[in-house]
This record gives structure tokens, sequence and C-alpha cells, in this order.
């Protein structure tokens, strides 16, 4: 059997695209940190990363989640935060004894004065806002802001709907106002297609539900409005030490109650914070378990490509010197 030049270059031009599909592959690895770029090359591994691709994405979603509640809570903390200074500043400088009937009018009305300011600064964090929503608004979506206090103090509205003398069923529903956030916990329904509390975080806060509503024996339960008619006892010709004690009683246990929503937003974000470290946990072991799958280590790959080069560069320099015609491509 004769071997001719073309036998030999048509040889070679295999031998040197083998090398050059080598290169190519080594290349890729280098770009993309990856042993295999198609399923074909290892069915197994791939079908196992495309499972690991899906909680990896699953995974971020829920950091994500995290990240926007926790800036919500944030903003709701915030606001109930300013209004529960304003509150314990009220309990403390505007008690029955700092109040007294000894008090002239002059006094009473100034006092009066600064509760009316405190009223409308409390109506204003209520109605914070975090972009274009306002974060005590309950499941609102409008661009209406949920308290509006009428000019003369006594009279105020949540979404509507008077918060003193409205209709209590409304109100309790408006102030039961959910709004689930799937946090990776197991979002569940339960046979009447709600959501099971324990799997997903509640990220509303209705701000009726801070700041009460509703009579208990005549007397307001709501922290504005209460602070509205302290200010209308001051402003009276006649001190009514009873009924102006009868209100700062109920302000402080309206105070207190303020005290345990600002605990509850403190444990939602406890919460939120303990979810975060574990889903980061949980997102580099993913990340170890694809890299072990079809990930190669950066520095094998280097070796790889630059082996596939060498390799690469050497066939064409062999190439030079088999490439010249022989006497047998003459030859019939």
């Amino acid at each position: 059997m004769r071997i001719t030049t073309n036998m030999v270059m048509r040889d070679y031009q295999n031998s040197l695209y083998n090398n050059l599909g080598g290169l190519e592959l080594a290349r890729k690895q280098v770009d993309t940190e990856m042993r295999i770029q198609s399923a074909y090359e290892d069915p197994g591994a791939a079908a196992n990363a495309a499972v690991l691709k899906s909680r990896y994405a699953r995974n971020e979603d829920y950091l994500n989640n995290l990240g926007s509640v926790d800036k919500w809570l944030n903003e709701q903390e915030s606001a109930i935060y300013e209004v529960s200074k304003i509150a314990v500043d009220i309990g403390e400088k505007y008690s029955v004894e700092a109040v007294t009937d000894t008090m002239d009018e002059t006094g009473r009305d100034t006092y009066a004065e600064l509760l009316r300011n405190l009223q409308n600064t409390m109506v204003q964090f209520m109605n914070s806002k975090f972009g274009d929503t306002f974060v005590l608004g309950g499941n609102a979506d409008t661009e209406d802001p949920p308290f509006q206090l009428s000019e003369d103090g006594k009279t105020l509205l949540y979404r509507g709907v008077n918060v003193d003398t409205g209709n209590m069923a409304d109100l309790d529903r408006l102030a039961a106002e959910t709004s689930y956030v799937d946090i990776g916990y197991g979002l569940s329904f339960d046979n009447t297609g709600n959501i099971i509390p324990s799997t997903a975080l509640d990220a509303s806060l209705p701000g009726i539900k801070a700041i009460g509503y509703g009579q208990t024996d005549g007397v307001s339960n709501n922290l504005i409005l209460l602070a509205g008619q302290m200010a209308e006892v001051l402003e009276a010709d006649t001190f009514d030490r009873d009924t102006y004690e009868k209100l700062w009683t109920r302000f402080q246990e309206g105070t207190d109650k303020l005290q345990d929503v600002m605990t509850e937003i403190g444990t939602k974000s406890k919460m939120i914070e303990t979810t975060t470290s574990k889903l980061e946990n949980e997102k580099i072991a993913i990340q170890d378990q694809f890299n072990n799958e079809i990930g190669i280590d950066p520095a094998l790959a280097i070796t790889n490509y630059s082996y596939a080069m060498y390799t690469y560069n050497s066939a064409l320099k062999v190439g030079t010197g088999i490439l010249g015609p022989s006497l047998l491509d003459f030859l019939s």
C-alpha cells in the first residue's frame, strides 16, 4: 500500500481539527468554569445540574423577597417608633400631675396647642410611604393616605372608616388584614385555600392595629383621637380633672400596646435576619454541589487550555514539514 501526500494531508488535517476542537473545549472550560458544555457529554451530571440550577434560582427569589420585606419592615418600624416617641413624650409631659386644675387658662391653652401639633405629627408618621405605597395602610393599593384627620381633630378616618364610631366589623376586618410573602418556609394552603400562617411571613401592618380603634366604656381607644380629646379638655373654660385622667389613662394603655407592636416588628426582623443567613448558607452549598457535578477547577482549566494550545501549535509546526508534494502524487 502506497501512502501519498494527499493521504498524509488528510490524516494531518483530521488530527489538526481534533486538536483545534480540544483547544476550543479547553477555552470554553476556562470561560465558563464548567467541565461540560452540552448535556450529551455527561447526561447524568447535566440532569443533576439542571435541578441545582432550579434550586439556586428559587433561593435567589427568596433572598430578593427577604431584602424587599426587610426594607418594608424598616419603614414600618421607623414610623411606629416616631409615633411611639411622641406617645411616650405625651405620657410624661401631659400627665394629670403635670396638668392640674391649678394651672391657669393660658397655660392649659398652650398645652392644648402642643397636643394638637403632636396629634397632626402622629398622623403624618402613620401615613409614611415606602416608594409609592403607604406602609401602614394594610392591603390598600391607593394614592390616598390611609389616615385622614378632620381640621378640628375630632374625627379620624382609616381608609374611609371612622376609627372611633365606625362599624366594628369593618374595623376588625381592616385591622386583621394580612400580606404574606414566600420566604422559603414551604408556602402551603389549607383546605379553604387560605395560606397557612406558619409557612410564610406576614409583612402587613394595618395602622389601626398599632394605634387602636373603637371605644371601651365610652372612651376612645385611638391614640391620635385621645390626644385631641385631651386638648379639648384643656381648652375648656373649666378643667375637668376626672375626664382628663380617664383620657390620659387610656392613652397610656394605648402606648403600651404600641410597644407590643414594636416588639412584633422586631420579631419579624429577627426572623428575616435568621432566614437570610440560612438561605445564604444554602446558596453556598448549592454552588458547591453544582461545581462538583459539572464544574472544573479554574487552575486545572487553565492548565488544560495551556496544554491544548501547546499541542495545537506543535501540530501546526509539524504540518509545515509534511505538506510538500512527493513523487508518488504524480504517479498514476
